[in-house]
This record gives structure tokens, C-alpha cells and sequence, in this order.
């Protein structure tokens, strides 16, 4: 199922990511005893972390969730381009959230050594499926860091974490989730915001094909339900 939500503005758009995750937390922990979430990188989500923070700290037991990042650069975790380091350091303002168990990834000395590692890491957990992946969208129809004419968008990997290389936005290597890891997810929650995004996310909801598009598909396709999350900015007329 697939759901499109309009708000007015990021700070609302970021509100309802927020009060969404708890929800879709709490259900999963008492279904299950615990839940995973993946993160997603970028200012829409990070809005959503510092929404999360300040306001929902103490409404989940975050010592039943486990987080993963969907994505990240190939340069050291307290680097000012990790995604894991700069979410982190978010959560880290909050003792509410010491307890929450991390899937940190290692950054080894290649892209691909450092992609098998975190394909361990999350093999480990043995787990069927992510209860919330959150997601962004590059002005490019890009998402997590799978580009447009990227291999991983058409191959048929049974991994669930790929080595990326020669991204068109730096720094160039990155390790992604794949279509494969999209299989596996109960709700997918797409940041959709900006005026610089309107017209591929019009192009997007349209044509399809792109990054976003076929990421979204795999998971409803799959049996996930996908939540996209517009501010007016980012809309336009369909």
C-alpha cells in the first residue's frame, strides 16, 4: 500500500516522521519484543532526529530498538560526511537514547571489504525484516546511494549491502543497502521535500523508473507499505 501525504512546510513534515516512528516502534516491540529501523542521512531526516529527540524521548524503549544506517560514505565514522556519525551525534544529546543497540558500521581499508562487513553485521541479527526504513531522494531520483544506471538497481544480488563506486556525488564510494534488502521491509518512509526536488519527484510519481521509483515498488511489491512524506515545497501539480 502506498500512501502520499502533503504537509506545508519541512518542520511539520519532520513532526509527523517523528510521531510516525514512534508509532511504528512501539507496534513493532510489542509485537515482536524488539525493532529495527533503518536511518536515512540528509537534512529532511535530520530534522525528523532533532524532532525525535526534543519531543518523543522517553516514549519508546530504545533499548528494544536496534538501528542501522541504509547508507553511507566511505570516509571515517566522525568525518562531517558520515551519515552514521552525524545522526549519532544527534541521538548522543539525549540520555534517553544510550541505550539504543547501534549496527555501526566498520569502515575497513576498501569500499568492498567494508561492505561485506556490514552484510555481516546485519546477517547476524538474523532478522526477516527492517520494521521502518526511512529514505531520502537526491535531485538526481537517487536514494540511499543508489544512482541512476547503477548496477545494484538491476542486478539480482541476494546480498543485502553493496559496495558503491563512482557515485556522481562525492565522496564517490559509499556501501548502500540493495534492492534485495528492500524485500525486507514493513514500512518504507520517504523524506519528499524541497523545491529543488519537485520535478524529478513529479517525473518520480509519473513515469517511474527512477532510483526512488523502483526502490518504492520493491517494497510494495514486496508486501511493505511505503509512506511518502511531501512538504509544498517539493509538491507541485501533478
Amino acid at each position: 500500500m502506498t500512501e502520499i501525504r502533503n504537509y506545508d512546510t519541512l518542520a511539520l513534515v519532520a513532526s509527523a516522521a517523528a510521531e510516525n516512528a514512534v508509532e511504528i516502534l512501539q507496534e513493532a516491540i510489542i509485537r515482536n519484543g524488539e525493532a529495527y529501523w533503518v536511518l536515512a542521512g540528509g537534512s529532511s531526516p535530520i530534522a525528523a532526529y532533532k524532532e525525535l529527540v526534543q519531543d518523543y524521548a522517553d516514549a519508546v524503549d530504545w533499548s528494544k530498538v536496534t538501528v542501522l544506517i541504509g547508507d553511507e560514505r566511505f570516509v571515517p565514522l566522525d568525518h562531517e560526511d558520515s551519515n552514521w556519525g552525524t545522526i549519532m551525534k544527534i541521538f548522543d544529546a539525549n540520555e534517553y537514547f544510550k541505550d539504543m543497540v547501534r549496527i555501526e558500521p566498520d569502515i575497513l581499508s576498501t569500499i568492498e571489504l567494508t561492505a561485506q562487513s556490514y552484510e555481516s553485521r546485519i546477517q547476524s541479527l538474523a532478522i526477516n525484516q527492517f520494521d521502518l526504513v526511512w529514505i531520502g531522494v537526491g535531485e538526481d531520483g537517487h536514494t540511499l546511494s543508489l544512482f541512476p544506471a547503477n548496477p545494484a538497481l538491476v542486478d539480482e544480488a541476494s546480498t543485502w549491502v553493496v559496495p558503491v563506486h563512482h557515485a556522481p556525488k562525492l565522496p564517490s564510494e559509499r556501501f548502500s543497502l540493495s534492492l534485495e534488502a528492500m524485500r525486507h521491509v514493513t514500512e518504507l518512509v520517504i523524506f519528499a521535500t524541497g523545491a529543488s526536488k519537485k520535478n524529478i519527484l513529479r517525473q518520480a510519481r509519473l513515469k517511474g523508473g527512477l532510483p526512488i521509483s523502483v526502490v518504492a515498488e520493491e517494497v510494495e511489491s514486496s508486501g511493505g507499505e511505503v509512506r511518502w512524506l511531501y512538504d509544498d515545497a517539493a509538491w507541485g501539480e501533478v
